[in-house]
């Protein structure tokens, strides 16, 4: 009986996402038609839930890595009487709640669309909860839930999602369930042609479970299947062989169907047969009972208190003359990315900073010596050795900071950071909080050559709206930088770092109030300027061996614009005052952003090629980049 009922669900599920595909006139159809009878039983039956309590902490998540086909996610909460059917009705439109791919809000637990993505995003947040859980489940388990991750052919072909896929493995992540969708076409066609893997063996080889291959259309073998994948000891892989398009006469099976919608001769051909009912079936609501939580907040005060200090964003007071004062002598003349460790040292005392480094930890410095790192069975720690697995690291901290309650950090050398582009994107998309921290900041690396010297990047992460990158020069500097960085609620951040030492104590007496506009004069200055150079991180120790060498002839004023992002912020007449009539912006990166003001006489010395495999002199010579070359270019400048 339950069977038939579900059989008239199923279809009138597949019905309304058809429908609204139709109206929006775009769409996917074939991959919400095909896993239907899947995602029916999830919801129904295994899928644990409080939609009247959004901040529920014990809540399951879903998270469609093949974002394409999220219609059928709203059509289920329109069924959960979550959305209205005027939302349905616009699937695809201009700030609607039911955009083309998911976007992370109350009911929608991540931003996806890039095929396998989603997978590495589902496994961040099972490890959050697997952290959670090791530090706050008592004799009550506050957190015991499960992160059903969808996916289909593509995000296994991405290599991605083979990274996710391997780390999840190597930790034994136990709370993900990992649905596969395997309809073997893909938008080129049959994907054997391009994808012939044994996925049984390749996940079991990586410490995965898996149950199938079984009928995706087959009730009871779904069930069956759901219900043995929520026992397991390991991440499982439950893999469905369904039928792409699955109700359409004329175009399932067909790769045509994956992206386009139907003719109006193929939507009555598929309605023809059947009635579309606009009825909705409550979901049954789950939550932690009351009683267990007055348990557990009267014989475990301090956990709970913590754990409420954590889901509140409530950050602990940062001393920052305390943090000055400490570590001031020691850090003269060393390098940012040393001294940005012995910040993150006194960081790590929040039990909600966490993070790591893509297999790069003794040159990032990103970890603090009082935390250890996670391992298969000891998620009481707070550091991850990723690996390898620059995008899957940045994937990972999306999942952890999904519910803006953790301060997450990621780590590996500046030349490196392409691999996350899409990620960082997906952050500043996501209104997400996240710090990427990038050493190794510029051609300074020297032997290892032009494929570990950066030259674009600085330009590249500049770009991304919303995020803020900051490149320091100096112990005040990073204080201030980490400061800001840890006040941020809905923007992602990027700190560059140097990895050589360098001169930075050239300044004495600084105004706070300037430094955190992001640009400020660094040095006194008369009236009358005849030259201000602009520059920041490492690369003004050059500027200054430059200014020791003209200063008693000129006036030259020297600006440390170590954030663009929060400089731009700032009124017209405080940017006016930086600059001058003649401007000299002077960095070992090809960004030109400075263009963009109206300076009357502009000049930009910076790198306009790749390197070479030298030394840090000889590559000074290579880029021109000496005090010799410097000092002419000033005298040019000034003369003009």
């Amino acid at each position: 009986m339950i069977f038939i009922m579900l059989y008239n669900i199923i279809n009138n599920v597949r019905l309304i996402c058809i429908k609204s595909i139709q109206k929006s006139k775009s769409g996917h159809p074939g991959m919400p038609l095909g896993i239907t009878e899947i995602f029916t039983f999830l919801w129904y039956f295994f899928y644990k839930n409080n939609f009247k309590n959004i901040k529920n902490l014990n809540k399951d998540k879903i998270i469609i890595s093949n974002g394409h086909g999220v219609v059928i996610h709203y059509v289920f909460l329109y069924f959960s009487n979550i959305f209205k059917i005027k939302e349905l009705k616009k699937l695809r439109k201009f700030n609607s709640l039911t955009p083309a791919h998911p976007e992370l809000s109350n009911f929608i637990d991540a931003s996806t669309g890039p095929l396998g993505q989603g997978i590495g995003i589902g496994i961040g947040i099972g490890i959050k909860n697997e952290i959670f859980k090791n530090k706050f489940n008592k004799k009550i388990n506050i957190f015991s839930n499960k992160i059903w991750i969808f996916c289909g052919d593509g995000c296994l072909m991405e290599g991605v999602g083979n990274e996710s896929i391997s780390f999840c493995g190597s930790l034994n992540v136990n709370n993900i369930i990992l649905l596969y969708d395997s309809n073997n076409i893909s938008i080129d066609g049959i994907i054997k042609n391009y994808f012939f893997e044994n996925i049984k063996q390749k996940f079991n080889s990586m410490n995965w479970d898996v149950i199938g291959p079984i009928d995706g259309h087959n009730y009871k073998l779904i069930k069956k299947s759901i219900q043995k994948s929520i026992k397991s000891f390991f991440p499982i892989l439950i893999y469905f062989k369904t039928i792409i398009g699955f109700l359409s006469p004329d175009r399932s099976y067909t790769k045509s169907v994956h992206g386009s919608i139907f003719n109006k001769i193929q939507t009555i051909n598929i309605y023809k047969n059947y009635t579309i009912k606009y009825l909705y079936k409550k979901k049954i609501f789950f939550d932690i009972k009351k009683k267990y939580f007055i348990y557990y907040i009267k014989n475990y005060k301090f956990s709970f208190l913590e754990l409420i200090r954590i889901l509140n964003n409530i950050i602990i007071k940062i001393n920052l003359i305390k943090i000055y004062l400490k570590n001031e002598k020691k850090n003269i003349n060393k390098s940012t990315r040393l001294i940005s460790n012995f910040i993150i040292n006194d960081l790590s005392n929040f039990n909600e900073f966490i993070g790591g480094s893509a297999d790069l930890t003794s040159s990032n410095l990103t970890k603090g010596n009082k935390i250890n790192s996670i391992s298969k069975k000891k998620f009481n720690n707070r550091f991850f050795n990723y690996g390898v697995r620059e995008f899957t690291m940045s994937l990972i901290n999306y999942g952890i900071v999904s519910e803006k309650n953790m301060i997450t950090f990621c780590s590996t050398f500046l030349v490196f950071s392409n691999y996350m582009y899409s990620a960082i994107r997906n952050f500043n998309i996501s209104k997400l909080k996240n710090i990427f921290i990038f050493t190794h900041d510029s051609f300074f690396v020297g032997e290892d050559g032009p494929t570990h010297q950066p030259v674009e990047h600085l330009k590249q992460l500049r770009s991304f709206p919303r995020l803020f990158v900051f490149r320091p020069y100096n112990l005040i500097e990073l204080i201030i930088s980490w400061y800001i960085i840890i006040k941020l609620e809905k923007n992602s951040s990027s700190l560059i770092l140097s990895r050589q030492n360098f001169k930075n104590n050239y300044v004495k007496f600084i105004n706070i109030n300037n430094i955190i506009k992001g640009g400020y004069i660094l040095n006194s200055v008369n009236f009358k300027i005849d030259l201000t150079i602009i520059s920041s991180g490492s690369d003004l120790e050059h500027v200054f061996n430059c200014f020791f060498f003209l200063k008693k002839y000129f006036n030259i004023k020297i600006i440390s614009l170590y954030c663009f992002f929060l400089f731009n912020k700032q009124n017209k007449s405080y940017k006016n005052n930086i600059f001058s009539k003649k401007t000299l912006f002077f960095e070992s990166s090809n960004d030109i952003f400075l263009n963009k003001y109206n300076i009357n006489y502009l000049f930009i010395f910076n790198i306009k090629k790749y390197g070479k495999s030298a030394t840090e002199n000889d590559l000074k010579k290579y880029f021109n980049f000496t005090k010799k070359n410097l000092i002419k270019l000033c005298l040019y400048i000034i003369k003009i």
